[in-house]
């Protein structure tokens, strides 16, 4: 049905953490779990506004991604995704979009643009020219999403997968990525909802560490270690 009205905020869904679908039964689909931070972008009329987990608006914090607004000109969207910044490798870090989060002032927003970017990465589409696409299954907006071709210098939507998710686990494990989505392709977007339908697995990298020192805690925890200081050897030694 064309001429849904344009949602104000969406409750981003959730998926609940846990192990992969065991077994190949063609009712999922696989993602890439991002390492970044959740929002949904809200495209109209050429403008972005952006919106945070908590339905905050943060459209001002990541200005490289007003292009987005440009490139889809008249149409109208409600993209979920995350925002990231990638290590030199080209791996989404949370700990350098932590570094874009909580700046307010214009000055620091443009400094820390120039030495620590941000893309945004799409994996759902909520709302298409008029049309509400909440209630159509996973599947259906994955192609929907597809069909919209979203990609750009700081934006894209990397496609999903149909089989293969173990294999998938294996390959972000072995690129140092976050993890792997399972999503039912039979599931609707519900709002608020940390839903079973939606499973997320993280990777969980090992690494030997030397601990330095420590920091002691602050307030009540004060005579107990806040931090450890650690490092670790690289290939010079």
């Amino acid at each position: 049905m064309i001429g849904q009205p344009f949602p104000d905020r969406i409750d981003p869904m959730l998926a609940k953490a846990g192990r992969l679908p065991a077994g190949e039964d063609g009712s999922w689909g696989y993602e890439i779990k991002w390492d970044g931070i959740r929002a949904i972008a809200f495209v109209r009329d050429g403008e972005l506004r952006m919106q945070s987990r908590r339905m905050e608006d943060v459209t001002m914090r990541y200005p490289e991604l007003a292009a987005i607004g440009e490139e889809l000109g008249s149409r109208s969207a409600v993209l979920d995704g995350e925002v990231v910044a990638r290590d030199p490798q080209g791996r989404p870090r949370f700990q350098l979009v932590q570094r874009r989060m909580g700046l307010t002032s214009p000055a620091a927003i443009s400094s820390r643009r120039r030495d620590t970017p941000v893309d945004f990465i799409a994996f759902d589409l909520l709302h298409l020219d008029g049309r509400d696409l909440r209630p159509l299954p996973y599947e259906e907006r994955r192609e929907a999403l597809a069909e919209l071709r979203f990609d750009g210098p700081c934006w894209s939507a990397p496609a999903h997968r149909l089989e293969g998710g173990a294999e998938l686990l294996e390959a972000v494990r072995g690129q140092g990525l976050e993890g792997v989505v399972a999503k039912r392709l039979e599931s609707t977007y519900r709002e608020g909802k940390r839903s079973g339908e939606w499973v997320k697995e993280r990777v969980w990298n090992r690494q030997e560490f030397v601990i330095g020192g420590h920091i002691p805690g602050e307030g009540r925890r004060s005579e107990r270690v806040g931090s450890l200081l650690v490092g670790y050897y690289d290939e010079a030694g």
